[in-house]
C-alpha cells in the first residue's frame, strides 16, 4: 500500500495572471527574471502560449519569431521554447520541424476561465514575415 500525497490543484484567476504579465511589462527593459515558482512559471509560459493559433501548425522559424516578439524575460527563446514543450502547451512533431498548440497544460492547474479566452496578438501574423 502506497501513501500519495493530495496535492490541491494551483488556482489561476485573472486578477493574479493579469497583474504577474504587467509586472514582468514593467521590468522588461531590462529583462525580468524567468519565474521559477511553479505558479508563476505556467503564467508566464501561457502568457507565451497565447499568442498561436489553435490547430495551426507552426515551423520552428516562427515559433521562435512568436517567442521572441513577446519576450519579457531574461532568458532566451531556445529555453522558453522548450519549457513550452516540457510543460505541454505546445506539441512538437517527431522530426523537431513543426509545432502545433496543445490543451494538455490545462490539467496542471485550475485555470480562471477569462485567461483561457484571452488572446496576445502578435505583430508576425503576416504571412510575409513568417517565412
Amino acid at each position: 500500500m502506497s501513501i500519495g500525497v493530495i496535492v490541491p490543484p494551483i488556482a489561476i484567476s485573472a486578477d493574479e495572471y493579469q497583474t504577474h504579465v504587467e509586472r514582468w511589462a514593467k521590468m522588461s527593459r531590462s529583462g525580468a527574471a524567468f519565474p521559477r515558482r511553479t505558479k508563476a512559471r505556467l503564467i508566464a509560459l501561457h502568457y507565451f502560449q497565447m499568442a498561436f493559433e489553435p490547430e495551426r501548425v507552426y515551423s520552428e522559424p516562427q515559433v521562435n519569431n512568436y517567442i521572441k516578439d513577446g519576450n519579457l524575460f531574461d532568458i532566451d527563446h531556445v529555453q522558453i521554447r522548450r519549457y513550452l514543450v516540457d510543460y505541454r502547451m505546445l506539441d512538437r512533431s517527431s522530426n523537431g520541424r513543426s509545432y502545433t498548440t496543445s490543451q494538455e497544460y490545462l490539467s496542471l492547474a485550475d485555470w480562471d476561465p477569462l485567461v483561457l479566452q484571452s488572446h496576445r496578438p502578435n505583430p508576425r501574423r503576416s504571412p510575409a514575415r513568417e517565412r
